[in-house]
């Protein structure tokens, strides 16, 4: 019988990609994981690190092995959700992934009303870029994550995960009020603005998102290079910055401007940028109690939004009004 313990700690390395990685994540030294894979190798009679290479890469056998473990553990995770779900008490910890810095605002709320209504259960908080997201929920960094996802931006496949999507909004630009460049001499709109019309404007990027490569991909299709003149790790400052006139940027409708700041959003012509929400979760817990809690009280929260914020399935960000390819100016 293999030893579960050191199948964890062959996932962890092919997962992270050095034995170094692996050990500063469980918590242990690099020689005890090395140890312990050279014992793996001794009792399975197969190579499973390939040690020439610089990085502790899998052999072929090893990634093989590593795959049942990833099935092994799922099987063990939902074995002890059916433990817990048979008392149905919404208990223990809960470890919640929130992109904190391109939002949006709305789960913090709603975490807090379930800590309320479920006093036992004790939910702690890690920001995650949105990159790292998903992975992090697959290797038990965290249990619960809100994940977000853009159409030009690819997103690889992780093995193991139950994705809810949640909502759909657009992405937008933003300007300082007042500032847009689609007036007339009389003070009337010519034709709808298009991203061109801003090739000439400052920029500002949310680092560390796939915001960022949106807003570049959007650039370089309208056949402009961004003048990038500020970079911030969190989408409000971003908007703050907008709000005083310090450049453009592209925003999700979600993300909330700073109480104080306000900005305008405009919907260019023939730009259709959507960022998709969805809750990640590892398919072995979606039946514990924390963990259905929380993914139904988000939900509701969701369900509350104004229309135009539309769930993937119910249809398009739009809100009716056709504004998606048109102008539509919120000031």
């Amino acid at each position: 019988m293999l030893d579960v313990r050191k199948l964890v700690l062959l996932r962890e390395v092919g997962a992270r990609g050095s034995i170094a990685a692996a050990a500063e994540a469980l918590n242990y030294t690099r020689s005890a994981v090395s140890q312990q894979l050279s014992a793996l190798e001794a009792e399975t009679g197969t190579e499973l690190l390939d040690r020439g290479s610089r990085r502790a890469c899998l052999t072929v056998a090893g990634r093989l092995l590593a795959g049942h473990t990833e099935r092994v553990l799922a099987d063990l995770e939902a074995a002890e959700t059916e433990l817990l779900a048979i008392g149905g008490r919404v208990s223990g910890e809960l470890r919640v992934g929130v992109p904190f810095h391109e939002g949006p605002a709305l789960m913090v709320p709603v975490l807090t009303r379930v800590r309320r209504e479920h006093p036992d259960l004790r939910i702690t908080l890690q920001g995650l870029p949105s990159g790292r997201a998903r992975t992090a929920v697959r290797l038990g960094q965290v249990d619960l994550v809100l994940a977000v996802r853009y159409d030009q931006v690819p997103e690889p496949a992780v093995p193991g995960l139950h994705e809810e999507p949640l909502a759909v909004d657009r992405v937008r630009l933003v300007t300082a009020v007042g500032d847009g460049r689609d007036e007339g001499p009389d003070g009337g709109r010519e034709r709808p603005p298009v991203l061109a019309d801003f090739a000439d404007r400052p920029w500002i990027l949310a680092d560390g998102s796939g915001l960022r490569d949106v807003v570049l991909h959007a650039c370089a299709a309208a056949g402009f290079v961004p003048d990038v003149v500020a970079r911030a790790g969190d989408a409000q400052a971003v908007l703050g910055l907008v709000s005083c006139g310090w450049g453009v940027s592209l925003m999700p409708d979600l993300v909330p401007e700073r109480p104080g700041y306000p900005v305008c959003r405009i919907a260019l012509d023939g730009l259709r940028l959507r960022r998709h929400l969805s809750l990640v979760v590892r398919q072995g817990t979606l039946k514990r109690p924390a963990v259905a809690a929380v993914m139904a009280a988000v939900r509701t929260a969701v369900d509350g939004l104004p229309g135009r914020y539309a769930d993937g399935a119910r249809g398009e960000p739009d809100g009716g009004d056709g504004s998606v390819h048109g102008v539509q100016l919120e000031c």
